[in-house]
């Protein structure tokens, strides 16, 4: 690869996970078993068909030891921390919980929403 080339494989999410998978020496299979969860859904991840959620994504760093920022972001390798830094992955985790409360209460609303459209819809059909 020409130096003036960017490593693209860096910019994929699905990516990151089978590298810090293969480097952590876990199969597809080990991996889905340690974290509760079916094998085809490691497989959906690592080939970009969905993404894993927060909670997941957080687990996964954990398990792979990875930074979660570096599964989320990127870079030319993942960087080795002997010493986590407590705070900031509080922080984060809080980030990730809020992004999961926000992503429920959206998906209630849109219910909400569908459920009220369909009512007005029927009161229409109703008085025609």
């Amino acid at each position: 690869m020409s130096t003036n080339q960017p490593d693209t494989s860096a910019l994929f999410l699905s990516t990151r996970i089978i590298n810090a998978r293969e480097a952590s020496g876990y199969t597809q299979a080990q991996l889905a078993l340690r974290m509760g969860i079916k094998k085809s859904t490691i497989a959906n991840w690592e080939s970009s068909r969905t993404s894993p959620r927060a909670n997941k994504l957080t687990e996964l760093a954990g398990i792979l030891s990875v930074p979660v920022l570096w599964l989320i972001a990127g870079a030319e390798s993942p960087a080795k921390s002997s010493t986590p830094d407590l705070n900031e992955t509080i922080l984060l985790e809080q980030k990730l919980d809020k992004a999961d409360l926000l992503i429920n209460q959206l998906s209630a609303l849109v219910a909400d929403l569908r459920g009220h459209t369909r009512r007005v819809q029927r009161d229409i059909d109703e008085n025609h």
